[in-house]
């Protein structure tokens, strides 16, 4: 919870100042090399050793990301590793990420079929997505033979299954629901019946006979 209120809030500044320096796609790209440069093991344990100066902290990372990123993410890695955030890095670049989608309107779906889709195909689903959430649909596809035919779309943290695989699923529990209750009125029917039968009983064996009313 911490971490990411931390994450959040870092990639918020960052944010703000990629819009008004206009640098929002470069400031996203070097974010999430600062990140992916941070989960090398060799320099996360040299961001992290408290015996390690933060000079020579510093001066690795200028080493590392000077020629490389805007002066504006160089500081927030430096920021970063002074304040001993390194391991909260890879969640404020996903949280940037998620702020630069919501601010173009956009989302990212992860689709998997059971077989390749042609262009057509990708166009068709991409529009379909388009329309369920309201949002422009960046489409990454994959193949998973297992859920046997038709589409699943993961779009954050919503996940749209119509694959075969899932209508099977979703039958045979019908089916097993189904029989449950066909049980269960079966069950209640021999109940009742049994409950009549013994009543019938009853009334015969509490009523006099003829001959004896005869006799008496």
């Amino acid at each position: 919870m911490l971490k990411g209120a931390i994450a959040r809030r870092y990639a918020g500044a960052i944010f703000d100042l990629a819009i008004k320096q206009n640098t929002l796609d470069r400031t996203l790209e070097d974010v999430q090399e600062i990140a992916q440069l941070f989960s090398i093991r060799k320099l996360s344990y040299l961001l992290r050793e408290p015996k390690i100066s933060a000079k020579r902290k510093e001066t690795a990372l200028r080493q590392s990301l000077a020629s490389k990123v805007l002066p504006t993410s160089l500081n927030l890695a430096l920021l970063v590793v002074q304040r001993d955030l390194v391991e909260a890095m890879p969640n404020i670049a996903s949280e940037l990420e998620q702020r630069v989608l919501d601010y173009r309107n956009q989302a990212v779906a992860t689709v998997t079929t059971a077989a390749p889709i042609d262009a057509a195909q990708q166009d068709l689903v991409k529009r379909a997505l388009e329309q369920e959430t309201g949002k422009s649909i960046i489409m990454h596809t994959q193949v998973n033979p297992a859920i046997l035919g038709g589409v699943i779309a993961r779009v954050g943290d919503q996940v749209i299954d119509g694959s075969l695989r899932y209508r099977l699923s979703a039958l045979q529990k019908t089916l097993l629901t189904d029989v449950s209750m066909i049980q269960i009125d079966l069950l209640s029917e021999d109940s009742t019946q049994k409950m009549n039968d013994g009543q019938d009983g009853g009334t015969a064996a509490s009523k006099p006979s003829s001959p004896s009313q005869a006799q008496v």
